[in-house]
């Protein structure tokens, strides 16, 4: 049974902002730690009439690497695109991203672990973006629009998966993961894999309708029809797809405005 993604805001207690973000079915769980305004540690990194943005990402274990240097770049440049950096000139966004646990399938000899540095980047993306944007909102940087990411991974027979496990991806074709804001614009493109053209337009409204929702008019049906199934991490996704990205990052800030806003009842 697909279990959707869980977000809780203001996870920590001295950063400006946190959040806990963790991918369906026991995938990544990622805390993210942000700090704003804060002033810039080295004078040549001051931007006179942006914001400069920091985010360092840590993994399960070791130190960060190539791997993580990588989705340090793809994080940084897409939230450059929905926050509003004008805004505080001269001053640093410092995003931290720890991630806390990773999936595992002891049913398989050993335990097949995900986070390695020989598995895909595209995973850790998805997931570290979406913690990140969480923080965002909870340190309350001006941002132009929410946004979110997911991975799709493409199965031989042309199956397309969303949030694929770490058995799962595997045994995937092609994976893809797409940034989405929340007006329904491409903010992260990330692919690899064999593909066509085709199945790459097929995996953007899969990954669509799983970001943002029916509200995007984008029916899995649709793509059933151009001979593509669809399904969440391998199962049906008949009532699964109401529950999107973004439906959880709103619920997220739902929770955290009716905890902040209790005092008044008690009083």
């Amino acid at each position: 049974m697909f279990e959707p993604p869980q977000a809780t805001l203001h996870s920590l207690l001295n950063a400006d902002g946190s959040a806990t973000y963790s991918a369906p079915n026991h995938g990544y769980r990622i805390v993210a730690g942000v700090n704003y305004p804060v002033e810039v540690p080295y004078r040549s990194d001051e931007i006179p009439e942006s914001t400069f943005i920091e985010v360092n990402l840590r993994p399960h274990n070791g130190v960060s690497m190539v791997k993580e240097r990588h989705v340090e770049e793809l994080i940084k440049r897409t939230l450059g695109t929905i926050i509003l950096a004008e805004e505080t000139p001269r001053t640093l966004l410092q995003i931290t991203l720890q991630v806390v646990s990773v999936e595992t399938d002891e049913s398989l000899p050993g335990g097949i672990k995900g986070g390695g540095q020989g598995e895909t980047y595209l995973d850790v993306l998805a997931s570290a973006f979406n913690a990140a944007v969480l923080g965002c909102l909870d340190a309350a940087v001006p941002m132009r629009a929410v946004a979110g990411a997911v991975l799709v991974g493409t199965g031989s027979d042309r199956h397309f998966m969303v949030s694929p496990g770490v058995v799962t991806r595997k045994k995937c074709v092609s994976l893809h993961v797409f940034g989405f804001n929340s007006d329904g614009k491409i903010l992260l493109m990330e692919s690899e894999g064999k593909f066509s053209m085709a199945e790459w337009k097929e995996a953007e409204q899969v990954a669509r309708l799983a970001v943002l929702g029916s509200s995007q008019k984008i029916n899995a049906a649709d793509i059933n029809k151009q001979n593509g199934d669809v399904a969440m991490n391998g199962s049906d996704t008949s009532g699964s797809a109401a529950i999107c990205v973004l439906d959880v990052v709103r619920k997220a800030m739902e929770d955290r405005v009716i905890k902040d806003e209790s005092w008044r009842q008690e009083s």
